[in-house]
């Protein structure tokens, strides 16, 4: 039975082909920004870099989650599902997920679907999405995949640095007492995703100071040297500083670096760091 990971566009995978196998397709379902009147598609063609531009200029914006039908189509794709999306705090997408899973089993009864709320977003998705290839690729059963890989995200985390929550304060993601005086004097965000799946400010730093902040913050978690996912928005140098000081403590600790995708640019905005890791 032919296996497949559907997983919304603020996972930040590029290229989901590296994971595909014989038996196991991976699907990247878009979720869309919109700026003034023109509509940015978060797929594999979108060009972030004219996108984000075009919002640091635009008087009004807005992000929209994938219709259910988006996400039935990639359902219909294989006998057993896994669907993995951004969390249901801060996106429709998870909603649209359970319809679509609804509407495909109606026509598909013998399909096996479980859907994941993340309660979180970039980098921990990454996680989450290798800990699932792994997980079939052992050969477990539907049940057992679905249950050891709730079990997982109870070990993986989200932290971020922003210089800025416009965006999230103008969609309602964080309050704007929560977002105060970030990018006056320099003054950064250190926040995280909560075990609801909200996102919070934790600190308020100047400058560097931000980073020493985050890695104290994931020695607190409980991070011992497991594996670390860094997404960044244009800001490729500070991410490979935070990676650098990771494996200074922790030289084999498997750290990955990738650009933001579309809606986590459009969150984080320029310059922002997200950090999914283990603990």
């Amino acid at each position: 039975m032919k296996w497949m990971i559907a997983v919304d566009s603020s996972s930040n995978l590029i290229d989901p082909a590296v994971y595909a196998a014989q038996d196991l397709g991976v699907e990247i379902v878009p979720l869309k920004i919109g700026l003034n009147q023109q509509e940015y598609v978060d797929d594999s063609r979108l060009n972030v870099s004219d996108m984000m531009q075009a919002m640091e200029t635009a008087q009004h914006s807005t992000s929209a989650s994938p219709s259910p039908q988006v996400w039935q189509a990639a359902f219909e794709q294989a006998d057993q599902i896994i669907a993995i999306t951004i969390t249901g705090a801060l996106s429709g997408s998870n909603a649209s997920a359970y319809t679509a899973k609804k509407m495909t089993l109606e026509a598909h009864p013998d399909k096996k679907i479980f859907i994941l709320d993340s309660r979180s977003t970039g980098p921990e998705m990454v996680l989450l999405v290798e800990e699932a290839v792994r997980l079939i690729g052992m050969g477990g059963d539907f049940d057992a995949v679905c249950a050891q890989l709730t079990q997982y995200k109870r070990r993986t985390h989200l932290l971020f640095v922003l210089e800025s929550l416009d965006n999230l304060i103008k969609n309602g993601r964080v309050s704007k007492l929560e977002g105060g005086i970030a990018g006056f004097l320099g003054i950064k965000l250190l926040g995280c995703a909560s075990k609801d799946g909200v996102l919070q400010v934790l600190k308020k730093c100047r400058g560097r100071q931000v980073y020493q902040e985050l890695l104290a913050q994931m020695a607190r978690i409980g991070f011992a040297g497991r594996k670390v996912v860094i997404s960044h928005c244009f800001n490729e140098q500070r991410a490979l500083e935070l990676k650098k000081s990771i494996l200074e403590k922790f030289p084999k600790c498997p750290v990955t670096v990738m650009q933001n995708r579309g809606l986590c640019s459009y969150y984080a905005q320029r310059g922002g760091i997200l950090v999914g890791f283990e603990a």
